[in-house]
């Protein structure tokens, strides 16, 4: 028994221990200047009232980008048309909206679900050139054509006159806007040479 008790006052700490470990113990000045900075900083941070308009303001943001950024964009690079000279886009190479912009590989249609105003933009890359219509559930609305007026619609569009040693780099393109009616069927009638390349783009705004 007494073993035990000599053991048990060994493992003790002695008093000098017992001071040095009162001395790491914090005093209540640095107490006091912990919690003063830890005030000085939450002061800093920005209010609840603060927090929710930057939030607010950031959606305001975020909706504009999202306005500017609806938009749907196909190829054609087959060569090939469907019946009646229609179209058929192989490939979507940006769509930002899907349940807006209805689209599928080989098909001639495109569908906006929505109405409003669209950014409308096509363009097509051959050596003579052809003659294009937009159609709007089957009926044509705009046209770019071969003929020495060149337009029945709208003066932005262009006609390649210039042979480029590079090939191709010019193009009949157009540019116009369009009021679509909800669930509109766009297609493209395309009349010229079979090896060409083609794109659409829409844009809602």
């Amino acid at each position: 028994m007494q073993a035990v008790g000599d053991e048990f006052l060994r493992d003790k700490a002695d008093s000098s221990a017992m001071l040095a470990m009162l001395e790491l113990k914090s005093s209540r000045s640095d107490v006091e200047d912990q919690l003063l900075q830890l005030a000085r900083q939450i002061e800093t941070k920005a209010s609840l009232d603060d927090l929710g308009r930057s939030i607010a303001d950031q959606r305001n943001v975020n909706d504009c980008i999202y306005g500017e950024m609806s938009v749907g964009r196909w190829i054609w690079n087959s060569g090939k048309t469907k019946s009646g000279g229609n179209v058929p886009w192989n490939v979507q190479t940006v769509c930002t909206q899907p349940d807006n912009f209805l689209w599928k590989k080989g098909a001639t249609q495109i569908t906006t679900v929505s109405p409003g105003l669209y950014e409308v933009v096509f363009g097509f890359f051959t050596k003579k050139k052809p003659s294009v219509q937009l159609m709007l559930n089957g009926e044509p609305c705009l046209s770019a054509v071969n003929s020495a007026s060149q337009l029945l619609h709208h003066s932005s569009s262009r006609l390649a006159n210039v042979q480029h040693p590079a090939g191709n780099v010019t193009g009949l393109t157009l540019i116009d806007f369009l009021a679509l009616p909800a669930k509109a069927k766009l297609s493209i009638s395309y009349s010229g040479e079979t090896a060409a390349e083609g794109f659409f783009s829409l844009r809602k705004l």
